[in-house]
């Protein structure tokens, strides 16, 4: 306790010098803490949007597969296209569950700065899917958004499989997505007008949240998005799911013969999409690393410049019988105090500061492409987190704090008396 009065009153008598120091240590460690937090709920979020579609590959039509595949997760428009009759020939393939075909395009509107993601589905994507919750009750959009749960509890507001299937037989119903509602303002009853194809389509359900991708989808019959994109008999893409995810190679295998067609397993999307990030994490740590050696060699720094300009005081100490050792221990303290406070101060920032963080942090990676589709929170607050930063303050410290510490010590109390 002694020690520590000693080390807070010499810090706070160079006021500037020391709150410099210690913003740079809690910049370092707000830095390095959303990081890794970051790289945690990143890698989490992508294992969940993946693991919750439902589908273990796609077949896309010849291309770059991985584009492909990304616009199909996070809507967009794909320029080529398979026959239809490519779905049967997946399902004629041992192993194969289900295989849903799917028709996606987007209606652009840049003057209201959006895309209409129209996706053309059937009753298998309803199987494949077996997680939606569509609600079929009509609802005023802004009271939908309030008490979507209550309504999604009660099997009697959701829409059957029977009546999904009765519904994809109809090529001017549409399902929407439950942005996409909130954007339209349009619930189950209402009428959208489509002047691009000319017809209008009756919204006979509303999707409860996901997460994912689809909340911003119209959802129409596959017949349906053909003829609003002039693509008779074409299909973007078959989404599939295997009987035993373990026997995923054979039958990838088999699906590659099919010609005019690539197949893409939804665990090699993980790995090409996190392969790319983990490029991108390198050199973001990198420079944090070199943010970490500047923290370091500034807390090096200011302990070392207080030992030079206290030598009087570290003979006067030495004089009046306090060992090597209590100067020593003093002087540890004195930095041990100071990356300790900014390390705190660090992590308050990272966590009062987390939501603006991931904002900045997902505007950058949708600009690079990297999103994928993936929603909600990509930065992840977990205990390890907090022990791993605290290890670095306290390595930075240890480490930083040595040298001036044994310079300190080592003093002798005459030449130290004899400083100006």
């Amino acid at each position: 306790m002694r020690y520590l009065k000693f080390a807070l009153r010499n810090l706070t008598q160079r006021k500037v010098r020391t709150g410099l120091t210690i913003f740079s240590i809690a910049v370092a460690v707000a830095v390095l803490f959303t990081l890794l937090s970051f790289n945690k709920g990143y890698s989490r979020a992508l294992n969940s949007q993946l693991q919750q579609m439902g589908v273990h590959a796609m077949v896309l039509p010849i291309g770059c597969p991985y584009e492909a595949a990304s616009l199909l997760m996070k809507g967009g428009k794909i320029d080529n296209h398979l026959p239809a009759s490519t779905t049967q020939t997946v399902d004629r393939i041992p192993g194969i569950q289900i295989a849903a075909p799917a028709f996606m395009s987007a209606i652009m509107r840049p003057d209201e700065g959006r895309a209409d993601v129209y996706f053309g589905i059937d009753e298998r994507t309803f199987d494949l899917k077996n997680w939606w919750k569509i609600i079929k009750v009509k609802k005023d959009p802004r009271e939908l958004q309030d008490n979507w749960e209550k309504l999604a509890a009660d099997p009697a507001n959701l829409m059957s499989r029977r009546e999904f299937i009765e519904t994809m037989k109809d090529p001017d119903s549409v399902i929407l997505g439950f942005d996409a509602s909130l954007i339209e303002l349009s619930s189950v009853g209402d009428e959208i007008y489509v002047p691009e194809a000319d017809r209008a389509f009756k919204v006979v359900g509303v999707l409860a949240p996901t997460g994912q991708q689809d909340d911003g989808f119209f959802f129409v019959s596959l017949k349906a998005a053909q003829q609003i994109f002039r693509k008779p008999d074409q299909i973007t893409t078959v989404q599939i799911r295997f009987s035993d995810p373990t026997k995923a190679n054979a039958i990838t295998e088999e699906l590659e013969k099919i010609p005019g067609a690539e197949v893409i397993a939804m665990g090699e999307l993980l790995g090409t999409m996190q392969s790319l990030l983990g490029s991108a994490r390198t050199l973001i740590f990198s420079i944090v690393f070199v943010v970490i050696a500047i923290s370091a060699l500034g807390v090096l720094n200011t302990v070392l410049m207080s030992v030079f300009e206290r030598t009087r005081e570290i003979g006067v100490m030495r004089a009046t019988g306090a060992a090597r050792g209590n100067v020593f221990q003093l002087v540890w303290v004195e930095t041990l105090l100071m990356v300790g406070i900014g390390g705190a101060v660090g992590l308050g920032m990272a966590v009062a500061g987390a939501q603006v963080i991931e904002g900045v942090i997902k505007g950058a990676m949708a600009r690079m492409d990297m999103l994928a589709g993936v929603k909600g929170s990509v930065i992840a607050f977990e205990p390890r987190i907090f022990v791993l930063c605290v290890l670095f303050i306290l390595a930075v410290g240890v480490v930083a704090g040595i040298y001036p510490a044994l310079k300190a010590s080592k003093a002798r109390p005459i030449e130290a008396l004899r400083a100006e």
